[in-house]
């Protein structure tokens, strides 16, 4: 199937932007012949052409089977161009007139829509459509788990294009105090970035909105939906349902912004939330579901046609889709060369440290088993103490002897001269040169 999908811009990272790419990206593994037609083109349709995506900024080309429109803008002008074609237009956001379907009748013949909040806004219109709910889409492939979040959160990120003034501080001074650090990329901090993965893996939180949630999700991240426009918190399977419902806005449990609440959502962390995000996205907003749906839709509205491909196409396709594969490869192998040789460094490393740690450990316990036996002077002198000791029992003893020989009768004054002094003496000599000599044998 030839399929051409239009949008007025493409430069700075956003949501429609990066639908767009996965989109296409899948259509052309399923084998379709896919191109982005572009009035205001920029960094995104370089990131296109990147990624082997056909990107046009005018209309001539062959008619395709099929044309989808992202904005009023193009989705006019490919009417005027191919009236008869099928059309069919995709609404990334009820905000603002460039992206509600066009209310002249006949233009689309069906709409996308990715919320029910935007499905309700659709169904007021004025001009009646026919609505298709799809759900967003995400390149799991691309968007993987690069580790796990810590058990204690240490880095948050706020991505996306939103967040700034008194949300972001009130966030901010919320969750500093537990020791948190902050990053931000997105339009507010000057880093709109196509390659946000490695930001993610190098946060414990993402905090954002709409589709940044899901990019989180499925890197595996905890998500907390928290935005100028609303506050949701942590994304979990007993309220995702309602929060997708809600494109993730921050409007499904109408929180209100409360400092207080920010500090015990915080307590309330679990690293196992990203698994459990991971899971959610797998199930429900793989892209590859999204494009069998969007493919069937296409068939619907188009009418029958032969096949466009042909058995030289399809090899064109495949040796084309080769090479992708093998580029990325060449690149994968260029960079883990410094990566590899880092490791190396670090495994060295640790075992010079071992080698280390073990020489130490073998020190200490020989310092132990030195300490735990006695010098000989140690021997002496408690040798020293217990001769003392016996002296001075032996000599309470003699002058409890002498006492007996003492008159103690009441109002009798007691005289040295009664004692023979020279006996007392003569006993602490003897004890003395008796114990001196086993002290120093």
């Amino acid at each position: 199937m030839r399929i051409v999908l239009g949008t007025y811009q493409f430069d700075d990272v956003g949501g429609s932007e990066t639908y767009a790419i996965t989109i296409a990206e899948q259509f052309l593994k399923l084998g379709h012949d896919i191109t982005i037609y572009v009035k205001a083109p920029g960094k995104m349709a370089q990131v296109a052409r990147e990624r082997a995506i056909r990107i046009a900024t005018d209309l001539e080309l062959p008619t395709p089977d099929v044309v989808l429109s992202q904005d009023g803008v193009v989705a006019y002008e490919m009417s005027a161009r191919w009236p008869e074609v099928p059309h069919a237009f995709i609404c990334h956001s009820p905000l603002f007139e460039l992206q509600t379907p066009p209310a002249v009748p006949g233009v689309v013949g069906a709409v996308v829509v990715m919320s029910e909040r935007f499905e309700d806004r659709l169904r007021a219109l004025a001009t009646k459509h026919r609505i298709v709910r799809f759900r967003q889409p995400i390149d799991v492939d691309r968007l993987a788990p690069r580790g796990a979040a810590r058990k204690q959160p240490k880095k948050a990120l706020l991505l996306g294009n939103y967040l700034q003034g008194e949300a972001k501080r009130f966030l901010v001074d919320a969750w500093s105090g537990a020791g948190v650090e902050f990053t931000q990329v997105g339009s507010p901090a000057g880093t709109n970035s196509a390659d946000i993965v490695q930001a993610i893996a190098e946060a414990d939180i993402v905090v954002g909105k709409a589709r940044a949630i899901l990019d989180a999700m499925s890197c595996g991240r905890p998500a907390y939906v928290y935005d100028v426009f609303g506050m949701d918190g942590w994304v979990t399977p007993q309220v995702y349902e309602a929060m997708e419902a809600d494109a993730f806005a921050g409007l499904a449990l109408s929180r209100p912004f409360d400092p207080a609440q920010l500090v015990t959502d915080l307590a309330a962390y679990d690293p196992l939330m990203g698994m459990a995000n991971r899971k959610l996205v797998m199930m429900h907003h793989h892209a590859r579901i999204h494009a069998q749906q969007m493919i069937d839709l296409c068939s619907d509205l188009a009418r029958p046609t032969a096949s466009r491909t042909t058995p030289k196409l399809e090899l064109s396709r495949l040796v084309a889709s080769n090479w992708r594969s093998e580029s990325k490869l060449l690149s994968a192998r260029i960079a883990f060369g410094p990566v590899a040789e880092r490791a190396k460094r670090a495994e060295d490393e640790v075992s010079r440290l071992r080698g280390e740690n073990e020489q130490y450990r073998r020190t200490l316990e020989q310092l132990t088993r030195e300490l735990s036996i006695p010098t000989a002077g140690e021997e002496r002198n408690e040798l020293r103490l217990r001769m003392a000791a016996k002296i001075d029992r032996d000599l309470e003893v003699d002058q409890g002897k002498l006492s007996e020989d003492t008159t103690d009768e009441p109002g009798v004054k007691i005289h040295m001269s009664q004692i023979n002094r020279r006996v007392v003496i003569a006993k602490i000599k003897r004890l003395i040169r008796k114990h001196y000599r086993r002290l120093t044998e």
